[in-house]
């Protein structure tokens, strides 16, 4: 029997899976908002703040009498440095504080991947937005703002001027990124040519994949637009250059077992890291991997957090496999196309629609947000981006204001 504690919150693939497992004794550390993906008689606590590892490190001691963890899952984000800080705190395997800090920590991470001599846009600390003109005035105009600990493109801005920066404080954003708790990194704004992602599994220091995608556009502009990327294959010549950067970066944090999810940008004829993550990626990918390379990145995480053996991916496939996450906005929706609509576009393999007419979308919309996924196979690059373009032509959402009270 393993003993296991869960750092969860909105991740239910994974959690189901451990659930599902007879050979493992499970608790559970989540939030109100996710306290329904758990049956009754689950060992559970609920906090109100997943992030805050003191709070986290409390419930962990609750749970410790039933189940004497010597394994910690961390499925998000938003959960790697609490599991990262129990594991630390009660000398349990698996990454610990210093190395997830510096997978989740962007300033941290940039100044790990500069000191190994990978290349990393220029960058500095900021201690709240109204500081950000001292950044511009070591950096250089414009540049790019965000909190140092967070995903999927939140609250990130892109600032051009003392002006633009005044206007952003005048509305608040200051204060609003201050409340998150987090300091914030600037780094220089690069004009962006192609943006990659490479998804690796590390088991005993060994990397048994490194699949690489091309996104369709820089996401950083795509957030409320089409999101979206399609693996590249082998004989690509821009495979083997972010294989080697994904596995410089593994190598300068000394990570043996996890799985990764890299980003990385083109500039000119240069290659350089955005951040990586030690977690699956989001929105689509996952589904993206299993169908193009036989991988299930979940069972993956879960295996290499409880010391279990990782297969080898063996799969290399010669074509491209597009991940199109259909947009979603705010608003009641009032028409929103059909899956079936969708699959008679040449190429397509996999079509879901998750929203429907009468749906309010009331949350704030980020990299991963999305109405649905499609999943489009082409033999060559040109078929994907005219397969893509078909998407974007046949697909339709229509949505009205939802007045505040009402949703």
């Amino acid at each position: 029997m393993k003993y296991v504690l869960l750092i969860n919150t909105n991740k239910e693939i994974p959690a189901r899976r451990l659930l599902a497992r007879a050979d493992i004794a499970l608790a559970v550390v989540t939030t109100p908002r996710y306290r329904h993906f758990y049956p009754d008689g689950t060992r559970l606590e609920v906090v109100d703040d997943i992030e805050n590892v003191a709070e986290v490190k409390l419930a962990a001691l609750r749970l410790l009498s039933d189940v004497p963890f010597s394994h910690v899952v961390a499925p998000s984000e938003f959960n790697l440095q609490p599991a990262a800080f129990v594991r630390s705190y009660y000398g349990l395997a698996g990454p610990g504080y210093d190395m997830v800090n510096a997978f989740t920590n962007k300033y941290v991470m940039k100044q790990r991947l500069r000191d190994h001599g990978i290349p990393v846009a220029p960058f500095t600390r900021v201690a709240r937005l109204s500081e950000a003109g001292d950044a511009a005035a070591e950096l250089g105009w414009p540049i790019v703002v965000k909190p140092v600990v967070g995903g999927g493109a939140e609250d990130v801005l892109v600032i051009h001027d003392d002006a633009d920066l005044a206007r952003h404080c005048a509305a608040g954003r200051s204060e609003r990124m201050l409340a998150f708790g987090h300091f914030l990194v600037a780094e220089r704004f690069l004009t962006i040519d192609e943006e990659f992602h490479c998804d690796g599994i590390l088991s005993e220091g060994e990397i048994r994949l490194s699949a690489v995608s091309r996104y369709f556009a820089p996401v950083l502009g795509s957030v409320g637009h089409v999101v979206g990327s399609y693996t590249l294959p082998e004989s690509d010549p821009r495979t083997a250059i972010v294989r080697d950067l994904h596995r410089s970066v593994v190598r300068a944090m000394g990570l043996r077992d996890g799985v990764t999810h890299l980003e990385a940008f083109r500039v000119g004829d240069r290659f350089i890291v955005g951040e990586v993550a030690i977690r699956p990626g989001g929105g689509g990918i996952p589904q993206q991997l299993s169908e193009q390379y036989g991988v299930d990145i979940w069972d993956a995480l879960i295996a290499t957090s409880l010391n279990e053996p990782v297969a080898t991916v063996s799969r290399q496939p010669d074509d491209y496999l597009a991940q199109y996450m259909l947009p979603l906005r705010r608003g009641r929706i009032t028409r929103i196309s059909s899956a079936d609509e969708l699959r008679d576009i040449p190429g397509v393999v996999h079509a879901e629609v998750r929203h429907r007419v009468g749906d309010q979308v009331t949350r704030a919309l980020n990299s991963v947000a999305m109405a649905g996924l499609v999943l489009v196979r082409a033999r060559t690059e040109t078929e994907i981006h005219a397969a893509v373009q078909a998407l974007h032509e046949r697909y339709e959402l229509q949505t009205v204001e939802v007045d505040t009270d009402e949703g």
